[in-house]
Order: C-alpha cells, then structure tokens, then sequence
C-alpha cells in the first residue's frame, strides 16, 4: 500500500472504536525514560524452522482505526518510539522468514467488512485484525482458523500469549481468537487508576504504592481517600465537577464496567464441556454494584455520563484526587501541571487474589480466516511477531507510559507489572453484542444512565433474552465441531 493512501486513510479513521474508551492519545514521540519493564529472559525463545518463505506477502485486514492499524503495521520508521518499535520488529520478522507485509484498511471501525469477501473463498487475506468484539463476528459463523490445531508453529503455552484470552476465547476446545503481546494495545486498553500526587502531598498522605505491593489496596481504602479531598472552591455549598474538588472521576465506560472485576466477577464464564454460561447474577456482583453506585452518588464522586465536563480536564486542572482510564490514554495528559501517579484499580476487598482488571473490548483481537493461503507459514509468522512483541515492543512501551515526569519514579513499572498480570477477557463481555445482550454485556455502563441503579431489577429484565443468545452461540460452536 502506497504511503500516501495509507495517510488518507488515517484521516478518515473513526476516533478509537472502543466501547467507550476514553481520548485517544497524542503523538509518541519523545525520548525514552531509562525506566522499563522487567527483563525478558534471552533464553526463552520460540521454537520456529529455520526457513524462508520466498517473498511471500501476509496481508493484514485491520478495522479503521489509526491507533489499531498502528499496533500491527507501520510504512516506515519516523522517530516515534512506538512507530519505530512496530517497524523494527515487523521487518525483522520480514527479513527472517523472507516474507513482506502488507495492510488492507476496512471502510469501517469494527472491520466486520471482510465476511463476505470469505464466504466468497477469496485468500486475499491472512490475519485479520477487527475491533475485539467484531472479531466474533467471524468466529461464530465458522470463518475462522482453530488456534490449537490448524496454527501449528504457534505455541499458546508461552508466556507471549496471553492465557486469560485462551481460556475465555475457546469453544467446545476450539479457539478461533487470540491475543498477546503481539498488541501492545491490549495492554494501552488495560484500565487503571491516576491519583494526583501534589494533592496527596498537600494532605501529608502516603502515596498508596506500597499498600499496592502488599495486596492491601482495597474499595474501602480508595474511597477513604476520595472522600478526604472533596472541597467546595467555589462557596456555593454544593460540590459541582465544573468547579469544585472532586474525589473521584470517571466515564461509564472505565469504573462501572471495571468494578465487576475488581471482585473476581464475571459476566460469562465456561462450563465443563466449554461453552459459555451466564455467571452475572451473583449475591457478590448485587454487593459490587450496590456499593460502588453508592459510593458514586455522594458529593465528590462523578460518573460523566452526560459530558457536562470533559473527564480529563478536571483531573488535569488539578480537582480530582482520583480518576480511572485506559492506560494509553495518559498521553494526554502531558500538559497537566501536577504530578500523577499510575496504580491499578483497588481490590474490592483483600479476599481478592490479585488486582484483576479489566482490557477494553476495543483493543484489538486477532483471527485467521480459512481462507488463508499458508496457514503454517501464517502460524510461523504469528509466533514470531508475537516473541518480538513480548521482548522488545510491551518494553518499549512501558518507556513510553512511563516517559513523562509526572509519572518517572521507582515504583511506577511494579504498577504496570501488576495491572499487566491481572488482566481480564471476560468472554461475556468481548462476545459482540449484534450477538448477545448487549445491555447485560456491558451491564456497568448502562446501570450508570440509569437513575436508580438497582442491578437486581436491571437484570431481570434482560436475563431471558441473554440466555436466548447464549444458547444460540453455544448450538453455534457445537455444530462447528461436529
């Protein structure tokens, strides 16, 4: 693809085609911090032949969205870190196995566009690469490559691929979509906590890093400290997100729809013949969302479901002691005068294991279609660019997360390691919602528009429906394998 329709292209993009994420981030470019990730062990390699594929092209089909495409396939080295990265680990790939890559751009955000060209038996296309619900899209109707057996150069049991996503992904043993770290963007879409560090300064308070590393960041801890910094500026006697010190902030994309994990709940999990169940319905989740609504609706704590404000801004202009966000969006807050620190959201209690959390669906998944030339040549190519993700690129971009002051201190790459171990697929909530109920698949988001959001009576008005579509998909996947 010639540069310059890919730039058109880019120009044309939909802004980040998430369910909600928050503002896509600005422009990379900078020098690295020194800080980076754990090292990755040099003797952990994959295990791929020693071969050349004589010029052959892998095309990627990529939904149209600049930072989607991004994450998989760059024209050209420019200076950008993450540009660079994705170029240099691309053409390494290219130059080992004697291949090239090329990019077909959907007309649309989701890429579900690509259905029929598969139906129709055309091979113009080897990995496909739609909004991560979209890619279920191909899955359900048989349009897919299974992972565990038709892939063979591909190894899920190293640690480059992610092994929540294998779990959640696979029906009736097969498993048609995957990630890794051959998406740095997985990680980018991964929710976390910002908590302003002048402000903690002001009211002598410790800044909560080491309660994170020793397990004991709760709910109860955070809204404690919420709750402490919410301030009238203006003397009106009400507390107002436009004027006033907030406690806590967010969109209802990002806290309601990642508290349900925060308790080690799901939407969907499987069963013992690999199918999907509805798991919602749980005196735990009643518990989570009661209580996080709750915490919501005093002063101080703001859901901005209407954007009367701009979420950012609040916490940028320095008025918020709290706010949650994809960790890709805190790009753009670059400008923001006071420090910042980068946390994972809090336990919702310290029965929880580890600090579970949750990928937003409009992260990229990946699938291959059978209609693919070379499947082993795919697979080898896959692996590969998987390894390179894992070593050089997730590193670089924790580089880039942690280049900016406000966020260049020791404990901030232990954050990031712990929001990167304690990520969620919760297939529930991936599986699209032209497929399943999308008011229970992405149930935070409309209790937040709801004016009393009682979860009980939410959900039993969707629960039929929900396991109408569950069943369909489960007969769906039952076919396929027979």
């Amino acid at each position: 693809m010639k540069k310059t329709q890919l730039t058109a292209l880019f120009l044309l993009s939909a802004m980040l085609a998430s369910c909600g994420a928050s503002d896509t981030p600005e422009d990379t470019t900078a020098e690295a911090d020194t800080t980076s990730a754990a090292p990755v062990s040099d003797e952990l390699l994959p295990d791929l032949p020693d071969k050349k594929y004589d010029g052959e092209t892998i095309t990627f089909f990529i939904r149209n969205d600049e930072n989607g495409i991004a994450d998989m396939y760059v024209e050209e080295a420019d200076g950008d870190i993450m540009n660079d990265a994705i170029f240099e680990r691309n053409s390494k790939v290219s130059e080992q196995f004697g291949v090239q890559f090329d990019v077909v751009i959907s007309a649309n955000p989701y890429g579900h566009d690509a259905v029929n060209t598969i139906l129709a038996g055309d091979d113009s296309y080897d990995i496909l690469v739609p909004h991560g619900r979209n890619t279920f899209t191909y899955a359900q109707q048989g349009l897919l490559l299974d992972w565990n057996t038709d892939l063979p150069y591909v190894d899920l049991d190293k640690p480059w691929w992610n092994q929540d996503a294998r779990k959640q992904f696979s029906f009736c043993d097969n498993l048609y979509v995957m990630i890794g770290d051959i998406s740095y963007m997985n990680l980018g879409m991964t929710n976390c906590m910002l908590f302003n560090k002048a402000m903690f300064d002001e009211y002598a308070l410790d800044y909560p890093y080491q309660t994170v590393i020793d397990g004991e960041w709760t709910f109860d801890k955070f809204t404690t400290l919420a709750a402490s910094a919410v301030r009238d500026l203006n003397g009106d006697t009400k507390i107002n997100p436009a004027d006033d010190q907030m406690g806590y902030i967010t969109g209802p994309w990002i806290g309601p729809i990642q508290v349900l994990y925060t308790a080690e709940q799901r939407i969907c999990e499987k069963d013992e013949n690999d199918e999907m169940y509805l798991t919602l319905n749980t005196e735990r989740t009643v518990e989570v969302f009661e209580k996080y609504f709750s915490f919501c609706s005093t002063d101080g704590m703001f859901i901005n479901t209407t954007n009367e404000v701009k979420t950012n801004d609040v916490f940028s202009e320095g008025r918020a002691m709290f706010m949650d966000m994809n960790i890709m969006s805190t790009m753009n807050l670059r400008d923001m005068e006071d420090d910042f620190g980068i946390i994972p959201w809090p336990k919702f209690d310290e029965t929880v294991e580890k600090y579970y959390t949750n990928v937003d669906a409009g992260c990229n998944l990946l699938g291959v279609p059978i209609t693919a030339k070379d499947p082993e040549c795919i697979s080898v190519i896959l692996e590969a660019l998987c390894y390179e993700g894992y070593k050089n690129v997730v590193p670089t971009y924790y580089d880039v997360v942690l280049q900016t002051k406000y966020t260049r201190d020791e404990e901030s790459p232990a954050m990031i390691d712990l929001i990167r171990e304690g990520r969620v697929f919760d297939i529930g909530y991936y599986y699209s919602n032209v497929m399943f109920c999308y008011e229970l698949n992405s149930i935070g988001y409309h209790l937040s528009k709801q004016e009393d959001p009682n979860f009980s009576t939410f959900y039993a008005k969707y629960e039929s429906a929900a396991l109408a579509d569950i069943e369909e998909i489960n007969t769906a996947y039952r076919e396929m394998k027979q």
